[in-house]
């Protein structure tokens, strides 16, 4: 039952339909194009021959010419008959038979040469008659149906064998393409079968550049995207586990200690707590990184926007980083450009761009520093972040502002990070209608540029 409702099934019917429909139009028409071109023949080689006899009669129309025309049709699978002008039989070729009297009694005595009898299906013979001269009598010749009708059952028996041996080779031909055509299909939706059962990334192979082989591509190309995804939700949530330990087990054992109270000094009381305070901080970054990838995802991203100066952001951020940059050694700079026009932008959404455009070159730089310019470029307010650090490979550039995207995975668990940091810095830019650029080299830093309309 299955097998009848498979593609190959339906498409194989389909096409054999067709294909007979069609076969059986041609073979009506070829049969009847056939017929009536040899049905023509026999009536125009008929009616020439017996015209030819009435002339030769009507030169002289005496028994030993008519004997003459009698010998000449002996021996072939026609008839002739010569009668007077008062349908008397004077000779015949056979003896004639109550058809061929018949048509004699039947016809007029008006007209020339013309044919009396074309139907073949239901009469003995295809009959004509010629006049002789104006009234001296008439020549009537008789070809055999049956003859007519052996060779048209012989080729209706050479049609039925060939309809048959096409009909077959048509089936098997159809069958083939059928198949081929739904073999890609069916490699498909095993592809799909496998993907749903969480093994993604499928290897489809289908060859040549049609529709067929364009979806399995696509197929091919959904499940890597999806493989890529998995992957990432994976390492995502290793990740966020990962980045959710370790400051959880700083709480964790610092509150301890602190309840248990078996501090030595106040001194120490004070830096377990700023411990406490600062890993609390660092799980509220994180959960507020994934809380503005939920409300990016579902739509909820809303700016509150109103008529600012971008340098007041740029200070301000400058000045909260600078300490975490003073630690490292690293010298963080401002070169802005005074006069910029105010822009209409959500001031606490570019405070967290730049945070996170900042601090990741803090995390990534070990020798030199950081430099955060402003200026006006056409109709553009233009910012860049420029770090002496350790640079991205040019194959990761165009990923970097994927979701859950990260470089390496062993300088991520040396930096941390959930890999969400700049997919939120590039959506909250493009909400602005402004761009985000990177340009990096390895070992030597990058220049991310962000654009602002005036």
């Amino acid at each position: 039952m299955t097998k009848f409702k498979s593609i190959s099934f339906k498409l194989g019917l389909l096409f054999s339909g067709i294909f007979i429909s069609l076969f059986l139009v041609l073979g009506f028409l070829l049969y009847g194009v056939f017929t009536n071109f040899f049905v023509d023949y026999i009536k125009q080689d008929l009616l020439a021959r017996g015209n030819n006899h009435a002339r030769i009669l009507e030169d002289q129309f005496n028994k030993a010419t008519i004997n003459h025309v009698i010998e000449m049709e002996r021996g072939v699978r026609s008839k002739v008959l010569v009668t007077d002008s008062e349908q008397k039989i004077l000779a015949s070729s056979a003896v004639p038979d109550q058809d061929m009297k018949q048509h004699i009694r039947n016809r007029d005595n008006n007209g020339a040469g013309r044919i009396l009898e074309s139907d073949w299906q239901q009469h003995k013979y295809i009959i004509s008659v010629s006049p002789i001269g104006k009234s001296t009598g008439y020549v009537y010749m008789y070809y055999p149906v049956y003859i007519l009708r052996e060779i048209v059952m012989v080729m209706n028996a050479l049609i039925t064998i060939a309809s048959i041996g096409i009909v077959l080779l048509a089936f098997g031909l159809i069958g083939i393409l059928s198949r081929k055509l739904t073999k890609p299909l069916l490699t498909m939706k095993e592809a799909t079968n496998e993907m749903a059962s969480g093994k993604y990334k499928q290897k489809i192979a289908i060859k040549g550049n049609d529709e067929i082989a364009q979806l399995g591509n696509s197929i091919q190309k959904l499940g890597e995207q999806l493989q890529y995804y998995e992957d990432s939700r994976n390492d995502f949530l290793a990740a966020v586990s990962h980045e959710l330990r370790t400051p959880l087990t700083y709480i964790k054992g610092y509150s301890d200690i602190l309840n248990k109270e078996i501090i030595k000094s106040s001194e120490e009381k004070a830096e377990y707590l700023k411990i406490i305070n600062k890993e609390a901080k660092r799980i509220s970054f994180l959960v507020n990184d994934l809380f503005e990838m939920s409300k990016l995802q579902v739509g909820k991203f809303e700016l509150n926007k109103e008529w600012a100066n971008i340098n007041t952001i740029i200070k301000k951020v400058i000045s909260n980083l600078k300490p975490a940059a003073m630690k490292k050694d690293l010298v963080l700079n401002e070169s802005i450009q005074t006069d910029l026009p105010a822009v209409h932008v959500d001031t606490q959404r570019m405070e967290q761009v730049l945070y996170n455009l900042i601090e990741n070159g803090i995390k990534y730089t070990n020798h030199g520093g950081i430099t955060v310019r402003s200026y006006v470029k056409k109709e553009f307010i233009v910012i860049e972040i420029k770090d002496t650090g350790i640079g991205i490979p040019q194959e990761d550039l165009a990923k970097i502002w994927e979701r859950f995207y990260r470089v390496d995975q062993s300088r991520t668990r040396k930096t941390g990070g959930t890999g969400l940091g700049l997919y939120v810095v590039k959506q909250i830019i493009e909400s602005h209608g402004g761009d985000i650029t990177v340009k990096s080299t390895e070992n030597e830093g990058s220049v991310f540029t962000i654009f602002l309309k005036k």
